[in-house]
């Protein structure tokens, strides 16, 4: 007889492997994206993409100015090349919202989220599926005042899980959680 009636979720957090496992349910909002990425720059990864925009952004504006005073018909370029710096400053300065935007439409289908943190691993269902990531999967997390953020540790690609504190039923609970995920995980 199958006493968990099929949910994998309370046959992982009942059989936590190192200690107590932390749960949390809640509905992740844009603003909770947009801050839990808010530290990604912080990151390795996160430097050598913001370095590029940053270049991006100084050189342009910068190769711009000197067409312009070179004269001549390169004022179309120079237009150009000023636009391009300012879209970079933009995500320089804003990147985290702008990539906290485009989940609007996956945090919506997904519903509610169920997230099981254990010595194991994250597990995180919600109505789009079930995905666990173990701990060697992460490099890192950051605490915000509204969420924890766990970082892949793929440098290509941005990655991770989103844990908003509101999910958790004990406000006592971050404290076992952040215990946790500084047992496992590097602290940005």
């Amino acid at each position: 007889m199958d006493i968990t009636g099929g949910d994998p979720l309370y046959r992982i957090h009942g059989t936590a492997s190192a200690g107590r496992a932390v749960e949390l349910r809640y509905t992740p909002t844009v603003a909770d994206m947009a801050e839990g990425l808010r530290p990604y720059g912080r990151t390795s990864a996160g430097r050598r993409q913001r370095l590029l925009f940053v270049l991006t952004g100084l050189v342009g504006p910068g190769y711009a100015a000197v067409l312009v005073a070179q004269g001549g018909g390169y004022v179309g370029s120079a237009v150009a090349l000023c636009v391009v710096g300012l879209f970079s400053w933009a995500f320089v300065l804003f990147g985290h919202r702008i990539m906290a935007g485009t989940t609007r439409g996956l945090l919506a289908a997904s519903g509610e989220y169920r997230a099981v943190v254990d010595g194991g691993g994250v597990t995180i269902d919600s109505a789009q599926g079930t995905v666990h990531l173990r701990w060697s999967a992460l490099s890192c997390y950051a605490e915000t005042p509204a969420t924890f953020m766990l970082f892949s540790g793929d440098k290509r690609v941005l990655g991770g899980a989103l844990l908003p504190k509101r999910g958790l039923a004990d406000p006592g609970e971050q404290d076992v959680l952040r215990a946790l995920l500084d047992g496992k995980l590097k602290r940005i």
